[in-house]
């Protein structure tokens, strides 16, 4: 009976010490892992002329090409001041000539009154008055120069504004938010919809400061999915100097006896395989 309850001692110790060592390692492992969130650039697409949104060609969920043209605004009204702005251009042109052509006769005008007033047959003041006709037209040539420089640099503006009528992906990426419906009325820097570029991703970790210089920027890093077969590699590209003060709050309002606050480590993928949300160990 002594030795039975020896071994049974023996073997609740045993069992207690098997019990304490598991926590131990799962506590340890708890430790040096940490998860974070994968997110991705995600830019919205505005438009740059307002107007009545004639055409929407795309859907959430849909995947685009660089190039590929989502939506059209109405272009009628920039088009009608592109073709005025032409003509301006034409009619600045033609004023040019017309005053350059003007300042020529009259430099020719003022070489011979100049040999006039040598030889005596004219005033001082009549001579200088066809001086500053002259001054006067070449004032006018140098202000004609300008509204020709003027009207091209508007119709450009207008072709430009043209351009942008039609709303093009700026990159290969997925619609996941559309803001408007065709036939809306859009005004300037207005979001259309929004683009996500899958293949430039990061995960966001919340590392703990007690386990922050275990972290360098630079370094490269593996990160484990929930799906066990999904591993990639990161670079760690920031460690933020601003503490997350939502989780020091948190553990200072359950009252622990020391708070220990967390900072963003960010991981730079850029794996198509990763998706908005995913989880990720590291």
């Amino acid at each position: 009976m002594i030795n039975s309850g020896k071994r049974y001692i023996a073997g609740v110790m045993l069992l207690a010490a098997l019990a304490v060592s598991g926590c131990a390692k799962k506590d340890n492992s708890d430790a040096s892992e940490v998860w974070g969130q994968a997110d991705a650039t995600e830019v919205s697409i505005n438009t740059k002329i307002p107007g009545r949104l004639v055409n929407l060609y795309v859907q959430e969920g849909v995947h685009v090409h660089k190039g590929d043209v989502l939506a059209e605004v109405d272009a009628r009204e920039v088009s009608a001041m592109n073709a005025a702005a032409k003509a301006k251009i034409s009619a600045a042109k033609a004023a040019k000539l017309q005053a350059e052509s003007n300042l020529d006769q009259a430099r020719r005008d003022l070489a011979r009154y100049e040999e006039l007033y040598q030889a005596g047959a004219i005033s001082q003041s009549m001579y200088e008055n066809f001086q500053s006709k002259c001054d006067i037209l070449a004032a006018v040539c140098e202000q004609a120069q300008a509204n020709v420089e003027a009207s091209t640099e508007a119709f450009n503006q207008s072709a430009v504004n043209v351009g942008e009528t039609v709303i093009t992906a700026p990159f290969d990426g997925i619609v996941t938010t559309k803001y408007v419906d065709a036939g809306a009325m859009v005004s300037t820097g207005m979001p259309i919809v929004s683009l996500q570029d899958p293949s430039r991703n990061w995960v966001n970790f919340k590392v703990k400061e007690t386990d922050l210089d275990k972290y360098k920027l630079n370094s490269e890093v593996t990160l484990y999915g929930r799906n066990k077969d999904l591993q990639v590699k990161g670079t760690i590209v920031d460690i933020s100097k601003k503490p997350n003060f939502a989780t020091y709050r948190a553990t200072s309002e359950r009252g622990d006896d020391q708070d220990i606050i967390t900072y963003n480590v960010k991981v730079q993928v850029n794996d198509p395989r990763i998706q908005p949300g995913m989880r990720f160990r590291m």
